[in-house]
């Protein structure tokens, strides 16, 4: 697609299509919307795989198509010759005997942080929704540490969190607590995006909100006894919060007025940003030295998308490879976007870079600071 395809060459390449396609018309309107999406990106932008898309809509476009791109193995992804530029921690100085706590540890982004805080010196513990999930977990932690030249196998262990059962939560951290573990960061990683229709928990509260922020603010109060007093709480949030514009909605954050996929999740990702602000300020008025911060990790490929595309058709492409249909629009696409490893550095960074290089309260994005909107920065909505 180049600068001068005009109006008219792509209407008549949509009207041939639309002719040729009567057999898989949903998918092949997908492919001409996002086709078209592609060549104004195009248009707008020279860029290469690092590019990190700032919109917000763009973020929600390629978050969508990114399926299957981390899969290295499957020869119908597309794989980047270069090695990505990743952050990797000082091994012996800023992690070595630290306690590092992630939730959601198992997949992604968590997975991720979890092997390279742990290669570089940190206990590392993982929290996951099923205990199985949990023992995988840690096997892929030690394996990924064998692999690392003058790396240890470290202490790596897990604990079983369900982010939709306050009790469970409750219990989990309770547990933590009692154990007499001390944590130098608590990295609040684990999430949903966009689920395509409204669901709630156990607890009756709708899914998404519970699970980005609502579970995690429960499981923060209850871990506050377990923190270093110089500890860092680390949220993950995301540029996708602008879809909460123009602000949070305290009459609607159970969707039952209304539910929308990205709205919502808009909301959650908000409430994530104000409540680190929120945090922060509370423990400086109480004379605590926690760091609190919130970050946007940019448009990663990770197994959220498989809540934007069902969990058939996601574990299908991961296993299975994409269709011509998908190879078209997702080959071009990851180039736009960062994978799993570059994607958590900026999580990385904040958990073990020094700590006068961080300032609590605010927003990251690529390590370094990120404004928000004027409604993301609201002190009534964060308390």
């Amino acid at each position: 697609i180049s600068q001068r395809t005009n109006k008219q060459q792509q209407t008549t390449t949509i009207n041939m299509l639309l002719r040729q396609g009567h057999q898989q018309p949903r998918t092949l309107l997908l492919v001409v919307w996002i086709w078209l999406s592609t060549a104004a990106l195009c248009t707008a932008w020279t860029v290469n795989r690092r590019t990190v898309i700032k919109s917000a809509a763009a973020t929600a476009t390629i978050g969508l198509l990114q399926v299957g791109e981390n899969d290295q193995n499957n020869p119908n992804v597309a794989v980047a010759a270069t090695e990505p530029l990743l952050y990797t921690p000082a091994p012996t100085m800023m992690m070595q005997d630290k306690t590092v706590l992630i939730t959601g540890g198992n997949t992604g982004l968590g997975l991720e942080s979890a092997k390279r805080l742990a290669a570089a010196g940190a206990r590392v513990i993982v929290t996951t929704r099923t205990a199985a999930k949990g023992v995988q977990a840690v096997a892929d932690i030690q394996d990924y540490l064998q692999t690392r030249q003058g790396v240890k196998k470290n202490n790596v262990s897990a604990v079983t969190l369900d982010l939709c059962d306050l009790q469970q939560v409750q219990t989990a951290a309770a547990e933590i607590v009692k154990q007499g573990i001390t944590i130098d960061v608590l990295l609040n990683n684990a999430g949903v995006m966009a689920l395509p229709e409204r669901q709630l928990t156990v607890d009756g509260y709708e899914r998404t909100f519970q699970t980005n922020h609502l579970g995690h603010f429960v499981f923060t109060a209850k871990l506050l006894p377990a923190l270093q007093p110089d500890a860092r709480i680390i949220n993950v949030s995301s540029e996708g919060y602008q879809f909460a514009a123009p602000g949070l909605q305290p009459d609607n954050l159970n969707a039952e007025r209304q539910y929308g996929p990205w709205s919502s999740y808009g909301q959650s990702k908000l409430a994530n940003i104000l409540f680190t602000q929120e945090l922060q300020r509370r423990a400086t008025a109480a004379g605590k030295s926690y760091t609190v911060v919130s970050l946007h990790p940019g448009a990663v490929a990770t197994d959220l998308g498989r809540y934007l595309v069902g969990e058939e058709k996601w574990n299908r492409i991961k296993h299975q490879g994409m269709t011509w249909s998908e190879k078209l629009v997702l080959i071009p696409l990851s180039k736009l976007t960062k994978t799993v490893p570059e994607g958590a550095n900026t999580q990385i960074y904040l958990a073990s870079a020094n700590i006068h290089q961080i300032q609590g309260g605010l927003f990251y994005e690529d390590m370094k600071p990120h404004a928000v909107q004027a409604f993301a920065q609201d002190p009534q909505a964060a308390q």
